[in-house]
């Protein structure tokens, strides 16, 4: 089975970022290919990636559940699911993205989303590394719309409601224990004025600290345009990401 990590925490604090940034690493680094999941409701993953993401698994199952009672004469609904997934994939340089995209409306979808987690099961073994960047209430780990998860990292940046995030999260795992192995904060782009109090707050929390990705300009420009971070260069926030992925490839399975 691939090796997982998963990303949450407050909007704001960088999380997409540093999943896509641990992405682009893993292909680097030849640890390919990777499976990117997008279950941010936000969906920022793909921009940062480089790539679109032209429809998403809630933009299918809608679809699925308009068109089910006229499916094409001798497809069931397992075989139109499937097909539907593999049309959603999106590929790029060592990696695919999945986006999760909106939640469910009104109608019954006990049965699409067990033939999408079925389907989601089967391609896993397919990749080396699975990636997902996830919303604060890690919703799609909680309902197993993905395997299980190697290790989660909890981004916080100086912002102390990114810390009542954590809390939040580090609170929600205790209930997933079967689900994450490991628990990871990670504080991202603290400026050096700041970074007493932030320890102090990190301590407070009682997690187990990975790394501090520093302040980087370049990041912050190549996000302000707009531009792919596959184009960064010289970034000191992109150098440092190694050290999560390196902490993750030692957990014992």
């Amino acid at each position: 089975m691939p090796r997982s990590i998963a990303v949450a925490g407050k909007g704001g604090t960088g999380k997409s970022t540093i999943a896509a940034l641990i992405i682009l690493n893993l292909c680097k680094e030849g640890l390919k290919p990777v499976l990117a999941i997008d279950a941010d409701a936000d969906s920022n993953l793909g921009t940062l990636l480089g790539i679109e993401s032209k429809q998403s698994i809630g933009d299918l199952r809608e679809d699925i559940l308009k068109k089910i009672k006229d499916l094409p004469a001798g497809m069931s609904k397992a075989n139109y699911v499937e097909a539907g997934m593999h049309q959603i994939i999106e590929e790029a340089n060592g990696f695919d993205l999945i986006t999760m995209g909106r939640g469910e409306g009104s109608g019954c979808y006990c049965y699409l989303n067990t033939l999408i987690r079925k389907f989601t099961d089967e391609l896993m073994p397919s990749y080396s590394w699975i990636v997902m960047d996830n919303e604060a209430g890690l919703e799609h780990i909680s309902r197993r719309t993905t395997a299980k998860i190697d290790a989660l990292i909890v981004v916080v940046n100086d912002n102390p409601i990114s810390f009542s995030t954590a809390k939040k999260i580090k609170e929600l795992t205790k209930n997933l224990k079967n689900e994450i192995k490991e628990v990871y904060l990670v504080t991202n782009m603290i400026s050096e004025e700041r970074k007493s109090e932030v320890q102090k707050w990190v301590s407070e929390l009682e997690m187990k600290h990975l790394c501090d990705i520093p302040l980087d300009t370049k990041l912050e420009e190549a996000i302000f345009r707009g531009d792919s971070l596959s184009k960064l260069t010289d970034s000191p926030a992109k150098n440092s990401i190694h050290l999560i992925v390196e902490k993750i490839r030692k957990i014992r399975r």
